[in-house]
Parts: C-alpha cells; sequence; structure tokens
C-alpha cells in the first residue's frame, strides 16, 4: 500500500513540475509577468493566452522578453530614438529588478503604520470635528517618500545580481511605489475605521 502510494506521489510530483515547466511567460518592461502559453508572435504583437484560458494580445514594445521551454529569448532593443535609453544587459538588470520587487517585497509593516495613524486622525476628527485631519493620508505618504528602501534578500530566489546599479534601481521603484500606494490605501482605510469609532464611543453631534 505504502509503495503504490509513493510510486503515485512521484507521479503526481513529476505532473507538476512538468506542467510549471512547460509554461511560457512575458515579461514586460515594468517588470510584470504572464505566464500561460505563448500562441504566435509576429515582429510587431504576441498573441499570449493565460492560465484562465483568457487570451491577450500584447505589442511588443511593452515586452522585455518571452520564455518557452526555459530559454529566455529578449526582444527589447537599446534604442534612443524610440525612447529605449538603457542598453539591453542594463535593462535586463532594471527589469529583473523590477520582477523582483513585484514578487517579493511587502510593505505589511508600512500598511499597518498608515492604518494605526489614519484611524487615529479619523478618531480625533470626529471627535473635534474638525476636518484638517482629513489631510492626514496625505501627510504620511509624503513622509515616507524620504526614506529608501530595502531590497528583502532572504524573500529573493536569485541574489547575485545584488551588486548591480540597475537591478537595484528597478527593484528601488516598483518596491517605493507600493509602499507608496499601500500607505495611501491602509490610511484612507484607517481615518473611515477611526471616525466609525469616534461616532460609537463619542455619539453624533
Amino acid at each position: 500500500m505504502t509503495k503504490k502510494f509513493n510510486i503515485l506521489f512521484l507521479l503526481a510530483a513529476c505532473l507538476i513540475a512538468f506542467n510549471a515547466s512547460g509554461q511560457d511567460k512575458i515579461l514586460f518592461l515594468n517588470g510584470k509577468t504572464l505566464e500561460g502559453n505563448l500562441l504566435e508572435k509576429t515582429n510587431y504583437e504576441f498573441t499570449f493566452k493565460n492560465k484562465k484560458e483568457k487570451q491577450f494580445i500584447i505589442d511588443k514594445y511593452r515586452v522585455f522578453s518571452y520564455t518557452q521551454n526555459n530559454k529566455e529569448s529578449i526582444v527589447y532593443e537599446f534604442d534612443t530614438l524610440s525612447g529605449n535609453f538603457l542598453k539591453v544587459q542594463n535593462m535586463k538588470m532594471f527589469v529583473y529588478g523590477e520582477r523582483d520587487a513585484h514578487q517579493t517585497f511587502k510593505p505589511l509593516a508600512t500598511n499597518i503604520l498608515g492604518f494605526a495613524f489614519g484611524s487615529t486622525a479619523g478618531y480625533l476628527m470626529q471627535k473635534e470635528e474638525n476636518f484638517i485631519y482629513i489631510v492626514s493620508p496625505l501627510l504620511i505618504t509624503s513622509v515616507t517618500l524620504l526614506f529608501p528602501t530595502k531590497v528583502k534578500q532572504k524573500r529573493l530566489t536569485n541574489t547575485q545580481y545584488l551588486k548591480e546599479d540597475e537591478y537595484l534601481r528597478g527593484y528601488e521603484r516598483i518596491a517605493r511605489s507600493k509602499r507608496t500606494q499601500g500607505i495611501l490605501k491602509s490610511s484612507i482605510a484607517g481615518m473611515g475605521v477611526g471616525f466609525l469609532i469616534g461616532l460609537l464611543v463619542n455619539g453624533s453631534k
């Protein structure tokens, strides 16, 4: 019984690994990735079907590379006339940094801080009937822009690019954007919660 179970488990693992390796990938210039099946490619666009069987037509100028059979093919070209100012290797590092930030950077601490700050401001706004606190989300978001982001090395599957300046710039761009958007949204949500708590505690005036 145990032997049969082990064989079935091994077959299932091989099937999963085969499906994972058989997935094609599109890596966009903004660092986002799309997995599925590359159906067709021309000089100007790609026809791609994602895992949910939804089909897309993707303009080539938005793509850095595509991967088939675990082989990456770069379509990006250095061309200052079209706005591609980075050389291929530098752009590769920049996009890889963006990709890793998309996949690994989670601004949990700043989101918690934003929610706590926003809820306090919302409570005080209701209690003091002073709408000056409504600018609190913008205030704390602006303050966080003064601080750099840190690469979460433990979450990276590959750390060989950490000494590359363009990789760090790409990572910083996405990580800062995610942190800024996260703390803005969480502080707004916190303000709403704080205001409701103020109504329950202080009563509506």
